[in-house]
């Protein structure tokens, strides 16, 4: 399934929220403020991942 934007994945998938929870905060920050266009669980773990890498 896909979503419109981060905030309805993460509302919407509970896969999607626990990897953000796993998040420290201000990855979660930049993930909300950069990355809105997460279309799955798959997507947002990409952006997450490349953000931690680039700290």
């Amino acid at each position: 399934m896909e979503f419109n934007s981060t905030i309805d994945l993460l509302k919407s998938d509970p896969k999607a929220q626990s990897y953000f929870d796993s998040l420290p905060a201000n990855v979660q920050q930049q993930l909300l403020d950069k990355y809105t266009g997460a279309k799955n669980v798959d997507e947002l773990r990409v952006f997450g991942d490349d953000l931690i890498t680039s700290i």
